[in-house]
């Protein structure tokens, strides 16, 4: 089992139900793939380095995870549709 870290910057007009309800849908896709998510670390709306789709801040949040990576693919995929979501990377940790 691997380490993972998913960091996500969401649009800064989201409001904290709705950030809430997408960071269980990523959590729920996690351990549906037998992931263990060890923790969620929120950060707030914060400014951009540059502006990115005409938002000047964003919020952001952290998901740690481990697991064997066979959730990564679809973690991605999602990511990108989701128009609620301006940036994502993932991690892997050591």
């Amino acid at each position: 089992m691997r380490n993972y870290e998913l960091g996500l910057v969401f649009v800064p007009t989201l409001e904290e139900k709705d950030i809430d309800s997408e960071i269980s849908k990523l959590t729920s896709l996690i351990e549906k793939e037998n992931c263990k998510v060890s923790d969620i670390d929120k950060w707030g709306v914060k400014k951009l380095a540059y502006p990115l789709q005409n938002n000047e801040s964003g919020f952001y949040c952290f998901i740690y995870f481990s697991g064997d990576g066979e959730v990564l693919p679809e973690l991605e995929r999602i990511s990108k549709i989701n128009d609620n979501i301006l940036r994502h990377l993932i991690v892997k940790k050591d």
